[in-house]
């Protein structure tokens, strides 16, 4: 009979056909995987499980979410050869803000605004936009070879995965963890919501140093003054003249000969007329700037808390769309703060009080998102003191409950941990996990009555000369509560941040401490991500899993790099250097994408793209398949059944492909993907194909069908290609599913390459 084997692979076409295979299979699914191993005869390892880092759900994935997903799946397939029920446990994340932005700027170019739409029926339809996205996202994932269990997929804003937030919540609420208080926040104008520091940027920007005077108020300052510095006041430095409007103080080094004894005398804080002190505060460097300090409690972090330091007032006169509020001149009401900046410099050059501006370049904090100037307002916010977490988190890492891969990024985690500050957990959105909180009378009476302690609610009706509505009390439920003597129940606008789910994963996603799964899976084995997301994901990830489980939700992190656009810059679709994993499916397929990934991806360093390295692998799947076609159409169709049942003798080629699975298996537990990638491509084409395939070659050559030497010979490669096939399956899972499949048409194997045991 003449075989029919394709003289190549066609990856586009057969790649989708293949994983159809193993879809069909249900092998992804570890229960299923559980009850094959059983009835095969082999031994049943332990379970082991990753839960898959969410790509974001408002679009498709990036080529370097699908290169990362080749990490999970050689260790997961690896680990289903071994005798383990594997679980690679798939989801999406609702990306809070930038979904919110996504979906608001696809909304407003076809000609919708959201504020019109309103907020329940923006919700609705942004969670479709997600769900067609999630769609077009799976079948990206499963392009690249990913081998999870689709069936237990699920999305963070999922109901089951919200309940369980929830309780996380309310145990917080419980321990005294989470709180709420009025706080200097980073405030994105551009995304219009709080920030955590952890989620802002430095970028080197074009600014100024305005040196300004802030004349003294008696006349015995202005004389002293005019005496030692030539003019009647104190000269500060600042790279923000706008917030001058708010500041309360001007702060000096008690140890600053220059200033000591104009210490509690008062300035007239120029153009707002208002009186404000000279402090001494030992923080103030005698170095920088004049040496004089103005402080801005409502608009810096460092001011804030020296503020409250000396009780000083809090004056707010920037309000979150970074706009000028507040009790300052009418005129700057409402402008922006660049051109309130330029108006106010004006002004003080015109009354004689500017004495120089310089141009320079300064550090400035940028949103991490979407790039904008970050503007430190005072705002009520939901925070989650996370130093005790923090602290079980970094014995977990000293006792070695937890490594990191590479090492170095354990000692960036640990000191994260050591210098850890309190989280802001509230965003100011409409996409997202809603705080489950409910306002007795309303939340700014709880807010006031918060910052006022030891007020009453008959002083907050004196102050705001209103009735009260409520106790002033919160609820924490879903659900209003029933209203007792007409009281009004406010529900909390603000959002999770999304990291406060996300940071939940591993255990959410298993059904939480309550949940079968979790009962069956968790702790899981591994996390694999980008090392970008460090402090924002595996960090918090442990937090929560001590937290809520009393166990490190994984023992191992390895972070990846990133990819990188071929000139070596990071890719943006700004920029339009971009590349669509797709267009690399089709050209090369998976396979060899995968191959390269492997090779130049080392463990946290980033990875310019390769499309000439990616083709060079194209060109090994090419030759597994000829390679592969030449044995199978070398076995005659009347020795198939002798060479199946047929021993294999332990020759020298024998043992080198034993003592080469050994090695590859290794180098996969050891995470050294690249290694084993250079070794399987290495032994099969310049071993297999170059010698041995030659040498059995030469050998069988003058040997009749059926004879014992044509056996003997092609039992022995059988045996060496189907051990290659297996131990390259968790790298290149496609080719070699393909030619496995060809074996079993032929009745040289049984079964799928993907359940094979090794």
């Amino acid at each position: 009979m003449q075989k029919e084997i394709s003289k190549t692979f066609e990856s586009g076409k057969r790649e989708v056909e293949i994983y159809q295979l193993w879809e069909k299979s249900g092998l992804s699914n570890p229960d299923i995987m559980k009850e094959y191993l059983e009835k095969e005869g082999f031994e049943v390892k332990s379970p082991f499980t990753i839960t898959l880092p969410p790509p974001n759900a408002n679009g498709t994935p990036h080529l370097g979410h699908m290169c990362g997903y080749a990490f999970h799946d050689v260790i997961g397939r690896y680990n289903r050869m071994t005798g383990h029920p594997t679980l690679l446990l798939p989801g999406k994340d609702h990306a809070g803000i930038q979904t919110e932005v996504v979906f608001t700027k696809h909304l407003a170019s076809q000609g919708i605004d959201k504020q019109k739409m309103g907020r329940e029926e923006f919700y609705k339809e942004c969670y479709e936009f997600c769900i067609v996205n999630m769609k077009e996202a799976r079948e990206y994932e499963q392009r690249i070879g990913l081998s999870a269990d689709f069936s237990r997929e699920i999305f963070t804003l999922d109901e089951r995965l919200t309940k369980i937030v929830y309780e996380t919540f309310y145990k917080m609420y419980e321990d005294g963890l989470v709180y709420r208080d009025k706080r200097i926040v980073n405030q994105c104008p551009n995304c219009k919501t709080a920030l955590a520091d952890i989620d802002t940027e430095h970028e080197e920007r074009r600014g100024i140093f305005a040196y300004i005077i802030y004349p003294f108020v008696n006349e015995e300052g202005k004389k002293l003054a005019k005496e030692k510095f030539g003019v009647e006041g104190i000269t500060i430095a600042t790279t923000r003249p706008e917030t001058m409007l708010g500041d309360t103080a001007i702060a000096v080094n008690p140890n600053d000969g220059r200033y000591k004894e104009f210490i509690g005398k008062k300035v007239l804080l120029p153009i707002a007329n208002r009186e404000i002190p000279v402090i001494a505060e030992e923080e103030t460097d005698i170095e920088t700037g004049t040496g004089a300090l103005k402080i801005t409690p409502a608009h810096s972090p460092i001011d804030f808390e020296i503020g409250k330091k000396h009780d000083l007032p809090i004056v707010n006169v920037i309000d979150e769309d970074a706009r000028m509020t507040g009790d300052i001149p009418e005129r700057f009401k409402g402008m922006g703060t660049i051109d309130c900046s330029k108006a106010l410099v004006k002004e003080l050059d015109e009354m004689g009080l500017l004495v120089k501006i310089e141009n320079i370049k300064h550090e400035v904090a940028i949103c991490e998102r979407c790039k904008t100037a970050i503007e430190p307002i005072i705002s009520n916010q939901w925070y989650l003191n996370v130093e005790s977490l923090a602290q079980r988190a970094l014995e977990a890492l000293k006792k070695g409950g937890i490594s990191v891969i590479p090492p170095g990024q354990q000692k960036a985690l640990e000191h994260f941990y050591e210098n850890i500050q309190p989280w802001c957990i509230s965003r100011q959105l409409w996409w997202g996990q809603r705080i489950p909180v409910w306002y007795s009378g309303g939340k700014k009476m709880f807010d006031w009555l918060n910052e006022n302690k030891g007020k009453s609610i008959q002083d907050f009706e004196k102050e705001f000369n209103t009735k009260a509505t409520g106790s002033g009390e919160i609820f924490l439920g879903e659900d209003m509560p029933e209203s007792q003597n007409g009281e009004i129940w406010e529900q909390e606008t603000d959002v999770f941040d999304t990291w406060f789910s996300s940071g939940q994963w591993p255990y959410t996603t298993l059904g939480g401490p309550d949940g079968e799964d979790f009962k069956k899976y968790y702790p899981t084995q591994m996390m694999i991500h980008g090392r970008d997301i460090l402090f924002w994901w595996t960090a918090r990830m442990l937090m929560f899993g001590l937290y809520r489980t009393d166990q490190v939700p994984y023992s191992l992190a390895l972070l990846t790099g990133i990819i990188l656009a071929p000139d070596g810059s990071k890719m943006s679709k700004s920029k339009g250097n971009g590349v669509e994993p797709s267009e690399v499916f089709e050209k090369y397929g998976a396979d060899a994408l995968r191959m390269w990934y492997y090779s130049d991806a080392l463990p946290g360093s980033n990875s310019p793209l390769r499309e000439e390295k990616i083709k060079g692998n194209r060109n090994f799947v090419t030759k597994i398949w000829n390679a592969s076609r030449f044995i199978l159409m070398n076995i005659d169709d009347s020795e198939v059944e002798v060479i199946v049942n047929a021993k294999v003798n332990e020759t020298e080629r024998v043992k080198s492909t034993k003592a080469h699975v050994k090695k590859v298996k290794k180098y996969i537990e050891k995470c050294q993907f690249n290694l084993g990638a250079e070794e399987i491509r290495g032994f099969f084409w310049h071993q297999v194909c170059d010698v041995w395939i030659e040498e059995v070659k030469a050998e069988i050559k003058d040997h009749e069908i059926g004879s014992k030497v044509r056996i003997e010979k092609l039992t022995e490669l059988l045996y060496i290609l189907k051990e290659n096939l297996k131990i390259m399956h968790p790298f290149i899972p496609f080719v070699t599913e393909g030619v496995w499949q060809e074996l079993v048409k032929l009745g040289l194997a049984k079964g799928l390459l993907m359940s094979q045991q090794i």
